[in-house]
């Protein structure tokens, strides 16, 4: 029963929103002036296949700014893989730097060390992406959970709109 009382307030919603957009205003979505539940819009990102993973990451700062324990350590393992990771990837990015330096300089310079080079190189891209990503989850202050948190919704409402826009079309 509860199943189909879910699958009529998606209906009843998409109907809505065919109309209207979804708004996102400090910590509520809302339609219409109608302030719409979680359970809604995770229905409607599963609907339109859209948002899914920018509603989980802002789920995330949200406990994360009620839980200070979970900031502590989400941010002690977001700057131990961001150091690692960017410390390989600044020693490869010195070792293909001397490797073409070489090969430069002594005239060696073939498809082979070529294609190890574009190897070396696209390794520390790799490495210096993954610390990018790791050092941009890290939050400081509760305040700053709650930027990001809202940051993510904004966009899941942004994609919501979009899908629900496209689907109109």
């Amino acid at each position: 029963m509860k199943l189909l009382t879910t699958i009529a307030a998606v209906l009843i919603s998409i109907s809505a929103f065919s109309q209207n957009y979804v708004e996102y205003n400090e910590g509520a979505f809302s339609t219409n002036g109608e302030e719409l539940s979680m359970e809604q819009i995770n229905d409607l990102t599963v609907l339109h296949k859209a948002g899914r993973g920018n509603i989980r990451r802002a789920n995330r700062f949200d406990r994360m700014h009620k839980n200070p324990n979970l900031r502590v350590t989400n941010n002690i393992v977001r700057f131990t893989g961001g150091a690692a990771t960017g410390f390989f990837g600044g020693v490869g990015v010195l070792f293909s730097g001397i490797l073409i330096g070489d090969l430069i300089w002594n005239g060696r310079f073939s498809d082979a060390s070529l294609g190890g080079t574009a190897i070396v190189t696209g390794a520390t891209t790799y490495f210096c992406v993954v610390s990018y990503k790791a050092f941009s989850r890290i939050t400081v202050s509760p305040a700053g959970c709650l930027r990001k948190r809202d940051k993510e919704f904004k966009k899941v409402a942004d994609k919501i709109n979009e899908a629900v826009q496209s689907s109109n079309q």
